[in-house]
């Protein structure tokens, strides 16, 4: 990792999944900052705080029907910042739409599992 302290937003829907992701990483790495957001309009509004990376969920909208999905959201990350690197986190196993993602700019795709927070926290590692 070459940053101190680096910025890292997670953007789930899933409030338990995110405070557990973030106590993963805060056990395994000390210094990360922490953001979590419920939406990815939410992650939109604090991507002036220029974040190291974002793991960002595809299946956004199981809470609130009118949110963006992920593909979306990742989408309008990319065009407002080509470089910030957005790890996809998903519960679907499918080729498709892991290279949808990575298609529109993802750096990885990680599927929701037993292994997922490590491969997060080895990612983010190697991209910040």
């Amino acid at each position: 990792m070459t940053k101190n302290n680096p910025t890292i937003f997670i953007v789930d829907d899933e409030p338990l999944l995110s405070e557990m992701l973030t106590d993963f990483l805060n056990e395994k790495e000390v210094g990360f900052s922490i953001k979590s957001f419920p939406t990815g309009e939410a992650c939109l509004q604090s991507l002036d705080e220029l974040p190291d990376a974002v793991i960002l969920d595809y299946y956004l909208n199981s809470k609130e029907k009118d949110a963006a999905n992920g593909i979306d959201i990742l989408k309008e990350i990319k065009k407002r910042n080509k470089t910030l690197p957005v790890i996809m986190l998903s519960s679907q196993e499918s080729y498709g739409t892991a290279a949808q993602t990575i298609m529109h700019g993802a750096v990885h795709y990680v599927i929701k599992g037993q292994d997922a927070f490590e491969e997060i926290f080895q990612l983010i590692k190697s991209n910040v």
